[in-house]
C-alpha cells in the first residue's frame, strides 16, 4: 500500500551505511552508522558520490510555505526550526545521480540547472552548500511530512522557466554547479596534459592536486566529492586518450579546414563562371 504521506522509513532506507552528521555545526562532523546518525540534529542525507534528494534552506518565518509561495511542487519533507520558522525542504528523486561520473555528466547538469531555478523561485539561500540539513523527525525540529512519492527530472522541470542558465562566475557558483564547473575545467585540462605523463598514479596525484587548486567557489566543494572527481577524470583520459589516438585525432581535424576550403573555392569558381555566362548571354 503505498504511504499517503512521506515516513521516516522513506527517509532512512535512502541513506548511506555512513552518513556524516553532527549534534552542533560548530563541533564539526563524523560519519556513523545511519542508525547513529538519525538521533543526530544535522545530517548529510546525499551519499560522497551520489544525489538522490534536493535540499534547500529557507532562512525566513513561514518557510514551510517557501514552495507553495513560489508555485513549485510539494517537497518530499520540510524540516523546520521552530523557534525561528526557518526550514530546510528536502525533494527526493526517483533515481540518484552520480556526480563523479565522467561519462555521465549530462543528468548531473540538468539536475544542477533544476537545483539552481527552485532555489532562485523559492528564493532559498543560494550559499547553502546541500551538505548537511536538519535531520527529519528529530525532536529539535518540526517535521512536515509531505508528498511521498519521488520525482523525477521532467515533473521538477515543469514548474520552472524554459530557460534555466547557470551562474558562470566562479563566485557566484553554488549547490551541484560547482561539481558541474570543476568537472569541466579539469577534464579540459587533462585533455591538455595528459600525454605528459606515462605513469598512471603520477597521473592521478597531478590530476587531484589540479583539482583541488581549482575548487576555489565561494563554498568550496568537500575534499570527498573533489577527489572523487578527479578520480574519475583520471581513469577516463588515461583510458581513452593516447599517443596513437591523439595523432588519428590530429589527422582529421587537420583534414577538415582543407576540406571546407576546397569546398569554398569550387563554390566561389562556379559563382564566377556562372556570372561569366550570364554576361555573355
Amino acid at each position: 500500500m503505498t504511504p499517503q504521506a512521506y515516513t521516516p522509513q522513506l527517509f532512512a532506507a535512502s541513506l548511506p551505511r555512513r552518513v556524516a552528521c553532527c549534534d552542533d555545526l560548530a563541533a564539526g562532523v563524523r560519519y556513523m552508522p545511519r542508525t547513529e546518525a538519525l538521533k543526530r540534529a544535522y545530517s548529510a542525507p546525499n551519499p560522497r558520490r551520489q544525489v538522490w534528494c534536493l535540499l534547500f534552506d529557507v532562512d525566513r518565518p513561514g518557510a514551510v510555505f517557501a514552495a507553495e509561495d513560489a508555485n513549485l511542487p510539494r517537497p518530499s519533507w520540510i524540516a523546520e526550526n521552530p523557534t525561528n520558522g526557518h526550514a530546510h525542504l528536502g525533494y527526493a528523486l526517483i533515481a540518484p545521480v552520480s556526480r563523479s561520473d565522467c561519462a555521465r555528466l549530462r543528468p548531473l547538469r540538468t539536475l544542477a540547472r533544476i537545483q539552481h531555478g527552485m532555489a532562485r523561485q523559492m528564493d532559498a539561500d543560494p550559499a547553502f552548500a546541500g551538505f548537511l540539513t536538519k535531520t527529519p523527525w528529530h525532536e529539535k525540529w518540526r517535521t512536515y511530512e509531505e508528498r511521498p512519492d519521488p520525482y523525477d527530472f521532467e515533473e521538477l522541470r515543469e514548474w520552472l522557466p524554459d530557460n534555466l542558465p547557470l551562474p558562470t562566475r566562479k563566485g557566484e557558483i553554488l549547490g551541484l554547479g560547482r561539481n558541474c564547473r570543476l568537472f569541466d575545467d579539469l577534464r579540459h585540462w587533462a585533455y591538455r596534459n595528459r600525454l605528459r605523463f606515462d605513469d598512471f598514479q603520477r597521473w592521478a596525484d597531478v590530476v587531484l592536486a589540479h583539482a583541488i587548486a581549482l575548487n576555489t567557489f565561494a563554498a568550496p566543494l568537500p575534499f570527498s566529492e573533489v577527489k572523487a572527481t578527479a578520480r574519475s577524470v583520471t581513469k577516463w583520459t588515461w583510458q581513452h586518450i593516447s599517443a596513437a589516438g591523439f595523432s588519428a585525432l590530429q589527422r582529421k581535424r587537420a583534414q577538415r579546414p582543407r576540406n571546407r576550403q576546397a569546398d569554398a573555392k569550387a563554390r566561389a569558381r562556379i559563382a564566377i563562371l556562372s556570372a561569366m555566362q550570364g554576361s555573355l548571354f
